[in-house]
């Protein structure tokens, strides 16, 4: 009789585990749908210009993402409310950020009960809500046009797959705007809002040409003047709210650098001075630099001063299979197609060796400033170990070098050129008024030299090793002798292309990753 009384006990609260149970798990499937809803929303924020146009578009997007998640019916429940009126997706601005706007979904079911009914209990409507943000990009595409990209269409291919990842980006919020480099860069555009139209772009919606159907792949490879110049252009437009990144992409190890001479010219050497006066006939550089380039000026707001003018240009060496390596070339970054822009010449360079052979430039000077004129250093280390002066000067060889091998000044320039880049991604991301996130995507298949992988590492702060290659073509960043990771930085991410005909896929993924993290 006891056992028979128990039962009436009991069976209810076995029943009521057995319910609970269910609507727990009911509750954590509604969330999870909930949840990839409202980042749904928050991924279709890239359609329209307008909070108001695009919440049309972000709402569809939750309830298709919500019931494929949690179709009608879904473990046995009934009246799942969900659809885009205001009370299930909001749309709307953030009112302390501007570059912000946030997606709110809510859901609810009813949830049918097997053993409370004994209790006269016979469902239960649970609710979940979930909650999204999408900021709005600032972004300068730093695209290498270096004469490597020739090799296997490569050029063609970068531009193509250039357009369909501006095309991922929503035109009228996000700010997108391009530094194309080969031995020197320059700003084809600062960010804009109406970046498909200056840039080109192709998506779902069609294609338009731009800038980037202009980019002709010439020269060599200034890697760490393209940085300072996208970083500049990110740091004017001053938008801390929004998510501030460059988008760095190359098919080659750095080789060039912008410099300037003042302080390294020979004594022996005949360049004159601003006065004409050569240096081997007591001119002097440092009290009166003569002007081998005009002005920079810098757009207002930079984080740059005003560049030159001065005793600057770009000394640039070929990769491991070329004919030698240069002195002196060209201009400080001012564009091919620029009138402003040319090879250094006798007459705005009198007296010096190098202008009429590149390679005399060891007349001039046997000695690289610490920095370049952007304030990255030549000099690192625990990175690329090179031999200094008491000055902090790099110390070049007083022979230039020739040749296939990358020995002598060939490689100084080389390692110098990698520290500098390696500088300028580090300023640009701890820069504590507006630091950056750096994406980066390296090419093969083109270059005598492609990027190294650990270079690439260093420049995007990415610790991982290849998540998108399969096999797998390199390791975490711990287990790369010469890789680094700042865990306090801005952890970008890196992707490497074997191929060009991958990149259009590869600039998909980093859009992907990009739109990803702007939440």
């Amino acid at each position: 009789m006891l056992g028979i009384m128990a039962l009436v006990f009991i069976i209810p609260m076995i029943g009521m585990v057995v319910d609970v149970g269910m609507l727990y798990s009911t509750k954590s499937r509604l969330q999870a749908s909930v949840d990839g809803a409202a980042l749904a929303a928050a991924r279709a924020l890239t359609l329209g210009q307008k909070t108001s146009d695009q919440a049309t578009a972000a709402k569809q997007n939750a309830v298709n993402w919500f019931y494929a998640n949690f179709p009608p019916g879904n473990w046995a429940t009934s009246n799942t409310q969900m659809d885009t009126t205001d009370a299930h997706v909001q749309v709307f601005d953030d009112p302390n950020n501007t570059s912000l706007r946030n997606v709110n979904v809510t859901a609810s079911t009813t949830v049918p009960t097997w053993f409370m009914k004994w209790f006269n209990i016979n469902a239960t409507t649970i609710t979940a809500n979930g909650f999204a943000s999408r900021r709005d990009v600032v972004m300068m595409m730093i695209m290498d046009r270096s004469g490597s990209m020739n090799s296997n269409n490569g050029c063609a291919n970068m531009r193509s797959a250039a357009k369909v990842f501006t095309g991922q980006f929503a035109a009228g919020r996000d700010r997108i705007g391009m530094v194309e480099f080969g031995d020197t860069a320059w700003v084809d555009s600062p960010p804009t809002t109406n970046f498909q139209t200056v840039l080109g772009y192709t998506n779902s919606s069609g294609t338009g040409g731009g800038l980037i159907d202009s980019i002709v792949c010439n020269d060599n490879t200034g890697t760490a003047q393209a940085l300072s110049l996208g970083y500049n252009e990110v740091y004017a437009t001053n938008l801390p709210g929004a998510f501030n990144l460059l988008m760095f992409f190359t098919d080659g190890i750095p080789n060039s650098l912008t410099l300037n001479y003042q302080n390294v010219m020979l004594s022996t050497s005949n360049c004159q001075d601003s006065t004409g006066k050569a240096v081997s006939s007591g001119g002097n550089f440092l009290l009166h630099p003569p002007s081998w380039t005009p002005v920079w000026t810098m757009p207002a707001g930079s984080y740059f001063g005003n560049i030159g003018p001065g005793p600057i240009g770009v000394v640039a060496a070929d990769d491991p299979t070329g004919s030698g390596s240069y002195g002196v070339r060209k201009y400080q970054g001012f564009s091919q197609s620029n009138t402003n822009h040319g090879t250094i010449s006798s007459a705005s360079a009198p007296g010096c060796s190098f202008p009429s052979n590149e390679s005399n430039y060891v007349n001039d000077f046997q000695l690289l400033p610490p920095k370049d004129v952007w304030g990255n250093s030549l000099v690192n280390n625990s990175y690329n170990p090179l031999t200094t002066d008491g000055n902090g000067n790099v110390v070049l060889s007083a022979t230039a070098n020739s040749g296939t091998a990358m020995t002598g000044n060939n490689l100084i320039f080389h390692l110098a050129a990698r520290n500098a880049a390696d500088s300028a991604a580090a300023q640009a991301r701890t820069n504590a008024t507006l630091p950056v996130t750096i994406f980066g995507v390296g090419l093969g298949g083109t270059s005598k030299a492609p990027p190294g992988y650990d270079f690439m590492q260093r420049i995007t702060n990415d610790p991982n090793g290849d998540l998108y290659n399969s096999p797998a073509l390199y390791p975490p960043c711990s287990q790369e002798a010469t890789c680094a990771h700042f865990p306090s930085q801005p952890q970008g991410t890196f992707i490497f292309s074997s191929d060009p005909t991958q990149l259009g896929q590869v600039f998909l993924a980093m859009a992907s990753q990009i739109l990803r993290l702007s939440k």
